[in-house]
């Protein structure tokens, strides 16, 4: 696809072209550097970008390495003006990645031109450990913990904060801390006693606030940067996974219930069984009181199992199934069912007020008004779902199934984010970056655009530096039913499945949009492909189930959504990745239907303005986990005849990188024979 570039050249942003130059800074610093045209283009248009405060948008192809095309102009920009970058990924290991080794190598470049630059990685305050919590899990050890093994992991985190930490972040912490235990330790700002914590001096949350206030270039997650507090001021900010950006912002701006969520919350006030919670702990209030809480938090149990049952019913959840996925059922108005958790969710907090002249010590009194807190906020949320008033937003309850009992959770998200993104982000005065490998669908940003509210930015479309006319073939097998053929598609669906192994020495991935057709493939293969061992998503954590697959060497791993971006598997560990499915959002998931309904209401085309742009940008995402790095050959397979046989189909196939196009099997073979190992 060829690169789309409204920028000046590089020449004209005379900062970043010195440091890209030949010999200089980044063939200095960077081992094993390879010039990349693309690679200097997207510097130039960062450092431009900041240097007269605009927006710009940046789709930077696979090999680009975009994370130093941003990082090294906006820190020379921040260290040259004293101003100060935040940069948001959406995944923990693309911050790690890049406060690890892409900074490094950026400050070393920097020091060279006598400009200092200071980092920093900042977490959500629940990764942080909380010394006045972790003392309070001391003198209340046995109303907290239900084990020896939890009272003991508690100890041991005490011992070790005694030794002056570094850092209390958990994942600095060198112990393995059961997240039981690290849920009464980390830190709550709910209870946060501020100015008035006797730990306030040596607070391991604060300190590391500090480092972030100091720092030249800031990484954070997403969802914290929405979050707001307690990030410092700030002149510019960087969004990299900007593909993620609208779901983060929908999240940020809806919220979510769960039947457990609510059970823990009350068992942590008072549990009647264990005789533990916030209300046994509290020394001083009188009998009564103790006696009405039990009776209280039983009611809001009841009320709230009842209230939960009462809503998947009337909403026609069925059966359950122990092996059965999620499912969810859109509410479309008010008065479902009545709300059974108003009336004994107001009795508790009463009982919860009346608390606060009870606590004996600062951090009692921070707990009792931080359960207070909560319960007056899921009153609010509870009350808001069952209204179901704003037709700005989808509503609906989702069940979740496993092999012990049901969950279920109530949602409310917006069906379109742009009016508030524009108004408290891009209108905020600061420049806004926007990047990711797949932000445009056929050449345009005009679907990211319209759905984030960014009216009128700078656009860069850069495409890979990768040979892939050399590197990738794209298999279309012929005579593949269409997928509204239901059982002949599936069936022909898993038939070249069971073939396409015997091309393919290396790992492949089957990406599949529906969880049924997943399985039944997965059933289909297995015990069929002797010496390749099979992986499936919802077997273990993707993290440990990806290390597998790499070890293997030659695995077939299937998974849904969680796999067609964000995978980085090189050479020949990863040879294939199969698409079932054109990746068409369904219609019938309650925020996707929700959001349809609200685009045609206001005139909008809805599959060519929405659901076929965001379908090609997905596919891309998928195509782009084959081909990683120069060395890297192999092909995709697409097992949906859509793609040639449907106007729309020339869409995906211009949105990718040309490369040969073959129809047989043996084609395929013949391909991986003559590519070899290289």
């Amino acid at each position: 696809m060829p690169a789309k570039e409204n920028s000046q050249s590089i020449a004209d942003a005379s900062g970043p072209a010195l440091f890209f130059a030949p010999g200089g800074p980044v063939e200095r610093t960077v081992r094993n550097f390879e010039p990349r045209r693309q690679q200097g283009v997207m510097a130039a248009g960062v450092y431009k970008a900041l240097t007269e405060n605009r927006h710009l948008i940046v789709e930077a192809g696979t090999g680009v390495g975009k994370s130093i095309a941003y990082l090294l102009p906006s820190a020379l920009w921040a260290a040259r003006n004293k101003k100060k970058v935040i940069v948001a990924t959406h995944t923990k290991a693309l911050q790690e990645q890049l406060v690890k080794k892409d900074l490094p190598v950026v400050k070393a470049m920097l020091a060279e031109q006598g400009l200092p630059l200071k980092y920093f990685l900042l977490m959500g305050s629940a990764n942080y450990l909380c010394l006045s919590r972790l003392g309070r899990s001391g003198a209340h050890q046995s109303d907290l913990f239900d084990s020896d093994e939890e009272q003991d992991s508690a100890a041991d985190l005490r011992e070790w904060a005694k030794s002056g930490a570094a850092s209390g972040c958990r994942s600095e912490i060198p112990l393995k801390v059961p997240q039981r235990v690290w849920e009464e330790v980390c830190r709550d700002p709910d209870v946060c006693l501020g100015r008035k914590c006797p730990h306030r001096e040596a607070c391991l949350y604060r300190r590391d606030i500090s480092l972030a206030r100091q720092a030249d270039i800031l990484v954070v997650n997403q969802h914290l940067f929405f979050a707001g507090l307690p990030l410092p001021a700030f002149d510019a900010v960087i969004f990299d996974e900007a593909h993620n950006l609208e779901e983060v912002a929908a999240a940020f701006l809806g919220f979510s219930v769960s039947d457990r969520q609510v059970k823990r919350l009350i068992d942590d006030i008072y549990n009647p069984k264990s005789g533990r919670g916030l209300a046994r702990r509290l020394r001083n209030p009188p009998a009564n009181w103790l006696a009405e809480m039990r009776q209280a938090v039983g009611d809001v149990q009841f009320a709230s199992r009842d209230l939960f049952h009462d809503i998947t019913e009337k909403l026609g959840f069925g059966t359950i199934d122990g092996k059965a996925p999620a499912k969810t059922k859109r509410l479309r108005g008010a008065a479902l069912v009545p709300n059974t958790l108003a009336e004994p969710l107001l009795a508790l907090t009463v009982l919860l007020s009346q608390a606060i002249g009870y606590a004996q010590t600062d951090l009692e009194e921070a707990e009792v008004k931080g359960y207070l807190k909560r319960c007056l906020a899921l009153a609010e949320q509870v009350n808001v779902f069952l209204q179901c008033k704003s037709a700005e937003h989808a509503y609906w309850a989702e069940v979740s199934y496993s092999k012990k009992n049901p969950a279920a959770s109530l949602h409310r998200a917006p069906v379109d984010v742009s009016d508030a993104l524009r108004k408290e982000l891009f209108n905020e005065g600061y420049p806004v970056v926007l990047t990711s490998a797949t932000l445009a669908a056929d050449g345009s940003f005009a679907m990211t655009k319209a759905r984030l509210g960014l009216d009128d930015p700078s656009e860069l479309l850069l495409d890979s530096p990768f040979d892939y006319e050399n590197q990738a073939v794209f298999f279309l097998p012929p005579e593949i039913p269409d997928p509204q053929d239901g059982a002949a598609y599936e069936a022909a669906v898993v038939k070249e499945c069971l073939k396409l192994p015997s091309a393919v020495e290396g790992g492949m991935f089957f990406l599949f949009t529906s969880w049924q057709l997943l399985e039944r493939t997965y059933k289909a293969l297995q015990d069929k492909l002797p010496g390749r061992p099979l992986f499936k998503q919802g077997e273990k954590l993707p993290q440990h189930l990806i290390a597998d697959f790499k070890r293997a060497g030659n695995g077939i791993l299937f998974g849904t959504d969680t796999f067609w971006q964000g995978i980085d598997v090189t050479g020949q560990a990863l040879a294939c990745v199969v698409i079932a499915r054109l990746p068409f959002t369904s219609p019938d998931t309650p925020l996707e239907e929700a959001r349809q309904e609200w685009m045609t209401a206001r005139g909008m085309n809805v599959f060519n303005d929405y659901s076929l742009p965001k379908a090609v940008v997905k596919f891309r995402q998928g195509f782009g986990r084959l081909i990683r790095s120069r060395t890297d050959f192999g092909a995709v397979v697409v097992l949906d005849s859509r793609i040639q046989t449907k106007r729309y189909g020339s869409k995906f196939l211009r949105s990718i990188p040309r490369c040969p196009r073959i129809r047989t099997l043996a084609a395929l073979k013949a391909f991986f024979v003559e590519a070899g190992p290289r």
